[in-house]
């Protein structure tokens, strides 16, 4: 989980808007991460297809971001809807998990610029710390330049950050930074740079060996069924989060009737997280699960269990595969576990659910959208 302790909250009216929709056309496909590229343009818009790689089974998902002018550096980079923040490993960078890591060279980058005075910080809920240096620099995503993109030069990370990617990009509002950094696809708005102020998510599944994509700009059609897509608003006191109001929770056919719960749309995160006094709601309902008192619960790894989440009315299925997990040989958890999310109403919905669906964060209309998948 990579969901923030949020800082500050700044308005900048004109120039920082994070939901401002725009006219110029142009939308952009990249699939999360590649060994090769093709590309075609149409008119004026760059569509590029990339053969899919994740942090197996279904635990990250990243894909391949430019940094720099004149010697461009090319970096996995994991993208994480649960924060703010920009950072990749730079070359002084003495951490274990930078060890045998490409990292940034700003030597090489004719377009660095280090931000004097300010450090860079910041720490996730799981625990993982970095701390560095603040500076801007361009990076291109998707074949969208994004110019004087601030970011965070990474000198030291937690030992355990182990990991295929050596940084992490935020994809939520620009308020959700510790740094107050504005995000590149707020910078993308804010510059007129995308036909909408959207970007959207089909997360693969390593078990059937099914595609991951983002689009920037707006969403794939291709991708999901148009008359199944559902919004929901943010609710109001989001924190710069992608946090949406949940109707219910049904387990093996029984409702939860939880009220007031919210979901923080994270796809950072592998698992669905909730407060410990709600997973013992939801697993309840299942007479065979036992708490490991780590915060996970022990299923037989040969029971299959249907569970859904309901938004804005639509009831959305989680296959029995990514519910019951498999962690050792013949040893099987549930992808629903418990730690302190911040408040006793809050879950944090990660991989486990956003397989099923196809997502759309419309940042312009402050609102998630959930598709069925082709």
């Amino acid at each position: 989980m990579r969901a923030l302790h949020i800082f500050t909250f700044a308005v900048a009216i004109f120039l920082s808007v994070d939901a401002l929709p725009y006219d110029k056309p142009n939308v952009y496909t990249i699939p999360l991460k590649s060994k090769s590229i093709t590309r075609r343009r149409l008119s004026r818009r760059a569509i590029g297809s990339m053969p899919v790689n994740q942090e197996e089974p279904d635990v990250a998902y990243f894909g391949q971001i430019t940094f720099g002018t004149g010697t461009p550096q090319n970096f996995d980079i994991q993208f994480d809807t649960g924060s703010g923040d920009l950072f990749v490993f730079g070359k002084n960078c003495g951490s274990p998990a930078c060890e045998d890591k490409p990292k940034y060279d700003s030597g090489l980058d004719t377009s660095f610029t280090p931000i004097e005075g300010k450090d860079f910080e910041v720490e996730y809920a799981d625990g993982t710390g970095a701390t560095g240096d603040s500076a801007k620099t361009t990076i291109v995503i998707a074949g969208i330049s994004v110019d004087a993109q601030e970011f965070g030069v990474v000198n030291e990370i937690s030992d355990d950050f182990e990991h295929p990617y050596v940084g992490i990009m935020g994809m939520a509002f620009s308020d959700a930074s510790q740094n107050e950094q504005t995000t590149p696809i707020t910078n993308l708005i804010n510059n007129n740079q995308l036909d909408n102020p959207q970007f959207s998510f089909k997360l693969g599944r390593d078990a059937d060996q099914s595609p991951s994509e983002l689009t920037i700009g707006g969403s794939n059609p291709d991708r999901y069924h148009t008359d199944t897509l559902t919004f929901t608003h943010l609710v109001d006191d989001n924190g710069g989060q992608w946090e949406i109001p949940i109707d219910n929770c049904v387990v093996d056919g029984e409702e939860l009737n939880l009220e007031g719960r919210t979901g923080l749309i994270d796809v950072g995160s592998t698992r669905i997280i909730m407060p410990p006094d709600d997973a013992d709601t939801f697993y309840a309902a299942i007479p065979t699960a036992i708490d490991n008192d780590d915060g996970t619960f022990a299923l037989p790894c040969e029971e299959q269990h249907e569970i859904s989440l309901v938004f804005s009315g639509k009831t959305w299925n989680i296959d029995p595969r990514d519910f019951t997990v498999e962690i050792d040989e013949d040893d099987c958890i549930g992808s629903v576990v418990y730690a302190d999310t911040g408040s006793d109403t809050e879950w944090h919905i990660g991989s486990a659910f956003l397989k099923n669906v196809y997502t759309i964060f419309d940042q312009g209309n402050r609102q998630v959208g959930f598709a069925q998948l082709t």
